[in-house]
């Protein structure tokens, strides 16, 4: 079958579809279209609509969550609710605008050689192409092209098994690539690439079945040069487990050059996947890897966002209800991770949600219940109405709840492997976007962190790309990580008989994780 797309531009493309696909999936992993940032196909994001010009499927219960009644009556429907069979006609759609590439070009003398770091997240690309002296020629970030695959981890290792899938994937991203260097304002001589396991892995087109199955296996270790069709010798950090990859080794050696950190510290990048190192010595590391899904990026839940114009990174509670900070001054749009956690602490705080995250009806502040006045319920589920038009569900919250749980189990259990106390940390290193606008109080309130953690809190921002800099500035760099990998200890948590007990112990909002 086909599916001809019209996009904003006015470009009219023709698609082949392969039965079996959802609309979303046969869309953005065709390689001629730039994917928003998908949920996984959860049907929430409302990311993935599309206007049926003809052909249009019947509405299903997603459909009408995300899209009121005059889009849908128009055609518009969400293209991951709608899988294609063999009897599917030929359909014609119409696209939303694209996500734009944001990049920028430094002063820089043009035709100098370059050096291109790369950070590769499931979520992210973000890159920084170096002179010969170091400074930054170049830098950008776009979302990594397979989110039309799903935004989780373990969606893309799905789609990489299927036949053909790992090399569709892989040449998404090597696409991107080519571009990137394409466009730099000088030849490019070298590539480091940091990534976790499984984007390392589906890049390079090497076998991925130790990641899709427990036990999990790491096949391919990396800290190996690799060359690919179309782009310079890429050198790949080493990978010391099955699901803390190269952007975490990559990220310690660049905390470590820049902060010269005191043990025990710890080392968390959150991201999709949530990659922590509790490093105890200077060759002595405890590793732990925990899915968190994208709802840390904005991503899955109802008015999610990353970071960008009109999202909102913080609310404080005021007396005449909630205000919202915004991003670049405009109006109310999105929410990013770091507005959902900033939100829902000021509702614990308010008394609008119970440490188990359910919304109190009938709180006893004043502010509370001027608060729950904005709540209402839409098809038995409840919503908190925000500034904007924005609003709150229920399973927003249990979305931050799960992730909370994931990350306090995490650190428990490492501080039980390594014998360690929370209060025995010199210092706790936040990575990824989060940090860029996190608040310390938030992950204390929110029992993310134990009661006065925060002060012992850096943000570090992107450590991966820093890494992936520094190991090209310094090659001789790059055994020394070797070693520091082979002293990693990884637990694997999920494979513990406990996990699911411990794990529903940590959903709530609150620190309360004793050490045996």
């Amino acid at each position: 079958m086909q599916i001809t797309v019209h996009t904003v531009a006015d470009e009219i493309l023709t698609l082949d579809a392969v039965p079996g696909q959802t609309l979303a999936q046969a869309l953005w992993l065709s390689g001629g279209l730039p994917a928003p940032p998908l949920c996984s196909g959860l049907g929430r994001c409302g990311r993935c609509r599309v206007r049926f010009i003809r052909h249009a499927p019947m509405p299903v219960p997603e459909d009408g969550l995300a899209l009121g009644p005059a889009e849908l009556d128009r055609g518009w429907r969400l293209a991951c609710r709608h899988l294609l069979h063999a009897r599917t006609p030929d359909m014609e759609v119409e696209l939303p605008a694209p996500p734009a590439p944001r990049r920028c070009l430094d002063a820089v003398v043009s035709g100098a050689p370059l050096r291109l770091a790369v950070d590769l997240g499931t979520t992210s690309l973000h890159w920084r192409a170096l002179t010969p002296d170091g400074a930054t020629a170049a830098h950008g970030e776009e979302l990594n092209p397979q989110m039309g695959a799903g935004s989780d981890v373990m969606s893309r290792l799905a789609t990489a098994a299927r036949p053909g899938g790992e090399a569709r994937l892989a040449a998404l991203v090597r696409a991107a690539l080519q571009r990137i260097v394409a466009e730099l304002p000088g030849p490019v001589t070298e590539l480091c690439v940091a990534a976790n396991t499984a984007m390392t892995a589906i890049l390079l087109e090497k076998d991925i079945s130790g990641l899709t199955a427990a036990p999990y296996r790491l096949d391919y270790t990396g800290h190996t040069v690799e060359t690919l069709a179309g782009l310079p010798p890429i050198y790949v950090p080493p990978l010391p487990s099955p699901f803390v990859g190269g952007d975490v080794s990559a990220g310690l050696i660049a905390v470590e050059e820049r902060y010269r950190p005191g043990y025990p510290f710890l080392l968390a990048d959150l991201g999709t996947n949530g990659e922590f190192v509790l490093a105890v010595a200077p060759n002595k590391a405890f590793l732990a890897s925990v899915p968190l899904g994208p709802a840390l990026e904005g991503i899955g839940l109802t008015f999610g966002d990353m970071a960008g114009p009109g999202a909102v990174t913080a609310f404080v509670l005021t007396p005449s209800g909630l205000a919202p900070t915004v991003r670049e001054g405009a109006s109310p749009q999105r929410i990013c991770g770091t507005g959902y956690l900033s939100l829902v602490h000021v509702l614990l705080r308010a008394g609008l949600l119970t440490p188990e995250g359910n919304f109190v009806y009938a709180p006893s502040s004043p502010l509370g219940g001027r608060l729950a006045s904005l709540l209402t319920d839409v098809q038995h589920e409840p919503r908190l109405i925000l500034p904007g038009g924005l609003y709150l569900t229920a399973r927003d919250v249990e979305e931050i709840l799960k992730v909370k749980a994931a990350f306090s189990l995490a650190l428990e259990r490492l501080l039980r492997a390594a014998g360690c106390a929370a209060a025995e940390l010199r210092h706790i290193f936040l990575a990824g976007a989060l940090g860029e606008h996190v608040v310390p109080a938030d992950l204390e309130r929110l029992g993310f962190l134990p009661p006065g953690a925060g002060a012992r809190l850096i943000c570090v921002g992107n450590s991966s790309l820093d890494g992936a800099q520094l190991l090209l500035e310094q090659p001789s760099r790059r055994d020394c990580l070797e070693r520091r990998s082979a002293g990693c200890v990884a637990l694997d948590l999920t494979a513990d008989p406990s996990f699911t007990a411990e794990y529903m112990r940590h959903m709530r909002f609150d620190y309360d994780t004793p050490l045996p």
